[in-house]
């Protein structure tokens, strides 16, 4: 789609996000326009006084009506900017909130194809853009637009031979505006491209410090963002350039139109054709034209430079999942904990994951682990669970009701997860345990860190449980991030878990200490563990070995590698002995004293 389309159909979605306030947006247009009319009524007055003065008549009621039109169009001009003020800061957090919430609910493989740091750059560039659209065409612009319609017929009426070189005039400026616009608004989009891109790169760089560190990348790094930054000001520089020889244009306009008014006004005076009065209206016409003008072609360059930043605001939010709620969902009602997939076959739009003919059943409070080479679609498989992706054929069921015909709040609600990463917040300590759970009183948060092995660590922090866990929990080690957590899902109290890589980024000794807490997490429950560490299922009550996205394999840890295929292949590899052992649970109190 051309950019001067795509600037055109996002500048039209921005109007639209004011409908929830259209009545106080018309009741400003309104109260703008009037202003406008004022204002080109000033020159006019200003003109019959002059020539009342020149002729010996009494021009006192002019100027006191002109004195009481400027004062009214003086007060009724803050009134407007104190309600758009108002009304625009509102619609602009508002339009903040509503991409947030878009963004949080787009599924994993949007996010893994987006950098962070450049989304937070669209969002807050974008919001920034439409205040600064709003804002000006609502408190000024509109105003602006009228009094150019409404100057011409008005000077036309006066004297239509000066009115004819106010027409000129307005037509070289408005070309040579166009011209300027139409040079500059695919640079400043390249120029836009440029500072997202990198953003995301430099929001990478905050994030994975210690490796660069570490990696001794930093130079290399600056380095590429210097460069980056270079490119910026390449493509910025030709933009400049243009908007300087405009904002020159601009002031010499003011300039030659007033020049050009008096020496045709001279002239036709001269001849009889006008009076004194009559030029000094079409000087403050003049004088008018150019203000309104100026801002008016100020506010469209900055339509333009800004135009790049609200498409990409408005691509994010015109991105769509395939999961999509019906009108008629139900809450999901889990009276077992049952779940089955029936010949379950899917495959990412983008990427190798994939599953084929997925079929089988957990029983109620039994653990499937369910293992396999790297891609053979473990992952997949549970991401389907909790519908962050719709299968292709078949379906999905938890006690007998299709996840596809149930919310997304009770369905996610009733699966609790504990990830690889803990994903922790930086706030305290109770405010990340009880994320799922807010309203979870103090005591029950304390019972889930106490069954989790997280009591112990906390009590030793001076702030305990108001104790500030840092960014992503970087102010912990990664046993006490995991207990967290586990406590989470505990306080959760989900009838299905997942257990999706939960302690592989761990030492064996920390996941050793950790197992405890996971077998309290995982009773009563119907229970996923995906682990690449095999020595982490032997206590699973079945293994699924998936491979291709088919199931290749099921049964017992022991059962599958007494038959020698691929699951016996990757516990030779690991070094897992046969023997199925199941973890002694540890003594409350040599649980809380494990070190990490």
């Amino acid at each position: 789609m051309p950019a001067a389309s795509q600037s055109f159909q996002a500048y039209a979605r921005a109007i639209a996000l004011l409908r929830p306030e259209a009545g106080r947006v018309a009741g400003i247009v309104l109260a703008g326009t009037a202003v406008a009319g004022i204002q080109v009524a000033e020159p006019v007055l200003f003109g019959h006084a002059v020539n009342a003065l020149l002729s010996g008549g009494n021009a006192l009621s002019l100027v006191l009506l002109w004195g009481a039109a400027s004062f009214v169009s003086f007060l009724s001009a803050m009134t407007i900017s104190l309600l758009a003020d108002r009304l625009m800061h509102r619609r602009r957090l508002a339009a903040m909130a509503t991409f947030l919430e878009h963004v949080l609910a787009l599924p994993a493989s949007f996010h893994s194809r987006s950098q962070s740091g450049g989304l937070m750059r669209v969002m807050i560039s974008g919001v920034d853009s439409l205040f600064s659209f709003w804002l000006p065409l609502f408190r000024e612009q509109i105003g602006n637009v009228v009094a150019l319609a409404v100057l011409l017929p008005v000077a036309f009426w006066m004297n239509w031979r000066l009115a004819l070189l106010l027409g000129v005039l307005i037509v070289v400026y408005t070309l040579v505006n166009l011209a300027v616009v139409r040079r500059t608004s695919g640079g400043q989009a390249q120029v836009e491209g440029h500072f997202t891109r990198v953003s995301g790169t430099v929001g990478e760089l905050f994030g994975n410090v210690p490796m660069l560190q570490s990696f001794l990348a930093v130079p290399r790094e600056i380095g590429s963002v210097r460069s980056a930054l270079d490119r910026i000001l390449a493509a910025q520089y030709p933009v400049l350039n243009w908007w300087a020889v405009m904002a020159v244009l601009t002031r010499g306009a003011s300039s030659i139109s007033i020049v050009s008014i008096f020496a045709y006004g001279a002239f036709l005076a001269s001849r009889g054709q006008t009076s004194v009065g009559e030029i000094v209206s079409f000087v403050g016409f003049a004088t008018l034209l150019i203000g309104r003008l100026d801002q008016l072609t100020g506010f469209l360059m900055g339509l333009f430079s800004r135009a790049p930043m609200l498409v990409q605001f408005f691509a994010v939010l015109g991105e769509r999942t395939d999961v999509v709620e019906r009108a008629d969902a139900q809450p999901l009602n889990v009276t077992e904990g049952r779940v089955r997939f029936e010949n379950v076959t899917f495959r990412y739009p983008q990427g190798s994951g994939a599953v084929r003919g997925l079929d089988f059943e957990a029983r109620p409070g039994e653990t499937i682990a369910i293992v396999g080479p790297t891609g053979s679609g473990k992952s997949t498989a549970l991401s389907l669970l909790q519908r962050a992706y719709d299968p292709e054929c078949g379906r999905i069921t938890i006690d007998g009701q299709d996840i596809r015909d149930v919310t997304l709040t009770s369905l996610r609600g009733s699966i609790g997860v504990v990830f690889q990463e803990a994903g922790l917040f930086s706030r305290t300590i109770r405010e990340n345990i009880a994320i799922g759970r807010p309203e979870a009183t103090m005591a029950e948060i304390e019972e889930a860190a106490r069954l989790s092995g997280a009591a112990d660590f906390i009590a030793r922090k001076a702030e305990g449980f108001e104790a500030m866990v840092g960014e992503r929990g970087l102010g912990l080690s990664g046993g006490e991030r995991q207990r967290l957590a586990i406590a989470r899902a505990l306080l959760k109290d989900a009838p299905i878990l997942i257990l999706d890589e939960a302690t592989s980024a761990l030492d064996t000794a920390t996941e050793t200490r950790l197992q405890g807490a996971l077998e309290r997490l995982r009773k009563g429950r119907t229970t996923f563990v995906i682990a690449h560490r095999l020595s982490t299922i032997r206590s699973a009550d079945r293994i699924i070995v998936l491979d291709g996205g088919h199931i290749a394999e099921t049964g017992t840890f022991d059962e599958l590698v007494a038959q020698g295929g691929i699951f016996a292949g990757l516990a030779r590899d690991a070094g897992v002995s046969s023997l199925r052992k199941l973890p002694e649970p540890l003594a409350p109190t040599a649980f809380l004293e494990a070190a990490e």
